[in-house]
């Protein structure tokens, strides 16, 4: 199985993250990463280009767990995601909550993250009022943190969109690299 990549937008807002939510330990973190890393995190990434999410995204996601949230990887990949949505949905794509209902925003979350993470698969069923489900294929298969970035991001995403009270639950099954959440919404 090839390896999952990312685009270098997903490594700026993890950057973006740690210096706009932690300043005081930013140095900290960026001097926790492996030298290679570090040097990558201290040049420019090029937002249009492919990255390995094992040696450039997970790391650094690893680190922020440790660092702020004692080693709770789920907490910190929402923490990130909910971030990179902020970050998205109030800069390029704000565009994107104009008029925004909590389908058609969850629809542009699909193209979203499979025009910044590769090879994956999405498909977005509507399973009730106010409750959908996400199945992502193809995805990564070493664990579950990448779930709980777009878990993180479809969450901040939806309350951008005015839906209230966002819940959700993941169903995952890793042997299958199959992957679905079902989120729900006031």
């Amino acid at each position: 199985m090839a390896d999952i990549e990312i685009k270098g937008t997903g490594l700026i807002s993890t950057r973006t993250y740690v210096q706009e939510r932690h300043p005081e330990r930013y140095k900290e973190w960026h001097n926790s990463l492996p030298d290679e890393i570090k040097s990558f995190y201290n040049g420019f990434i090029d937002s249009s280009e492919w990255y390995s999410i094992e040696r450039f995204y997970l790391i650094p996601l690893r680190n922020i767990a440790e660092m702020f949230y004692g080693g709770n990887e789920k907490k910190a990949a929402i923490e990130v995601g909910r971030f990179s949505a902020e970050f998205a949905l109030n800069g390029v794509y704000k565009v994107f909550l104009i008029n925004a209902n909590p389908e058609s925003l969850v629809n542009s979350a699909e193209r979203v993250f499979m025009m910044y993470h590769r090879p994956v698969d999405i498909e977005i069923e509507k399973i009730a009022n106010n409750k959908i489900r996400i199945t992502a294929t193809r995805l990564y298969h070493k664990g579950e943190i990448i779930d709980y970035g777009m878990i993180g991001w479809c969450s901040r995403a939806l309350e951008l969109a005015n839906c209230k009270n966002v819940r959700f639950k993941p169903i995952t099954c890793p042997e299958l690299l199959k992957h679905s959440v079902e989120f729900s919404w006031e």
